[in-house]
């Protein structure tokens, strides 16, 4: 197999010390799937992540999921570091922690959803709770742009009068405070807590465009040397496509990527 010239950016990234590789789950490492249950990480991803933790620095899983459940996803890689809840929460010394910005708005999502669900009629959503964060999915729906318009019309006030803000992705609503964190914030805490020199960020969706914006911020900067992976779809949101530096064809293009890092790093 011969690489895409681009996959030498990903290399000059990672050949620096201390560098770190950083993933999304959902669309990334596992492919999307009719209900959240049902994704899987495709096992050769998550081996593939594991040999590469042995020749990072920092080897992470940054994901709108919660932490222990990505844990599980991913198979209890050894060596892999997990910030779930776009980053919201992390896995420290077994335990997940959320971090102490978010704590206060512990349980208002409870509230949020019980105050929403029956005033939607749409069938077919599947309401997933994630401790501060949200998500609701609609790609079940008989018709998910109708799904869409409701969801959003109903979430936003008591959404809102919670402190909590929506963002739309790839056929779901997420709830989440309305903080400046995110994705792009765990990436940087990473980044600063280990000294990383160099990163790589691999995403599919508008979540990831947080973490793409932060990096970018950083590499022109001088900060480091970071690369933006666009993991792409027909679905793909224009964001990932616009701030990407490189980009792979969906989960097979991310397991070509990793394994050709496997074989030259």
């Amino acid at each position: 197999m011969i690489a895409p010239e681009s996959w030498e950016l990903v290399f000059d990234a990672l050949a620096l010390t201390p560098s770190g590789l950083f993933t999304d789950i959902d669309g990334t490492i596992s492919p999307i799937a009719p209900t959240p249950d049902e994704a899987k990480v495709e096992p050769e991803a998550a081996e593939l992540l594991g040999v590469l933790s042995k020749r990072l620095a920092v080897v992470a899983a940054i994901t709108g999921r919660g932490t222990e459940y990505a844990r599980t996803m991913v198979g209890g890689v050894p060596g892999l570091l997990y910030c779930g809840n776009h980053g919201l929460e992390e896995l420290v010394d077994g335990e997940v922690t959320l971090i102490p910005e978010v704590r206060e708005y512990a349980g208002r999502l409870e509230q949020i959803f019980a105050e929403a669900r029956p005033r939607v009629s749409t069938p077919g959503l599947l309401w997933e709770g994630k401790s501060v964060t949200g998500t609701v999915h609609y790609r079940l729906a008989p018709d998910p742009e109708a799904a869409q318009d409701e969801l959003v019309r109903v979430l936003r006030p008591i959404a809102e009068a919670q402190g909590f803000r929506l963002q739309e992705g790839r056929m779901i609503v997420e709830l989440r405070p309305a903080i400046e964190l995110g994705k792009g914030a765990a990436a940087r805490r990473l980044i600063e807590r280990h000294g990383l020199r160099g990163c790589v960020f691999l995403g599919d969706d508008v979540t990831d465009v947080d973490a793409f914006r932060v990096l970018r911020e950083m590499r022109d900067a001088g900060q480091l040397t970071a690369v933006c992976v666009g993991v792409t779809s027909a679905e793909t949101p224009p964001p990932v496509l616009e701030l990407a530096d490189v980009t792979v064809p969906g989960v097979p293009g991310v397991i070509e990527l990793l394994n050709w890092l496997e074989r030259n790093l």
